[in-house]
């Protein structure tokens, strides 16, 4: 046992090498990650970041096509009270939690 921590010199020593090499990585190598802080960056591998960095941009929008409601109909993405069929139990007609007879998405009145 070389020091007070219990660890023998050389796993200490490796210890630090590896720390060290993680502090100094080339700029080139990092991949901006819009939503994620510099710490969690630096942790990740590079073909992790990129990957994710590739999925998120190739990820489909949760953007409607049009805002017309009768094409939004004729697309099964509203019902016909308005409701949404996938992601949401908002009413796209009344922008609310209720259709215009003040019935949720389940027909109970609210």
């Amino acid at each position: 046992m070389a020091n007070s921590h219990g660890l023998s010199s050389r796993v200490v020593k490796k210890q630090a090498a590896a720390r060290k090499l993680s502090k100094n990585k080339k700029s080139s190598y990092q991949v901006y990650i819009w939503n994620e802080n510099p710490q969690t960056r630096k942790n990740m591998s590079y073909k992790a970041r990129t990957h994710y960095f590739e999925n998120k941009q190739n990820f489909p929008k949760k953007k409607l096509a049009s805002k017309n409601i009768q094409t939004l109909i004729e697309q099964w993405i509203i019902d016909d009270r308005g409701f949404f069929k996938t992601w949401k139990k908002k009413n796209f007609i009344t922008k609310s939690m209720v259709d215009s007879k003040g019935l949720d998405f389940y027909g109970m009145p609210r």
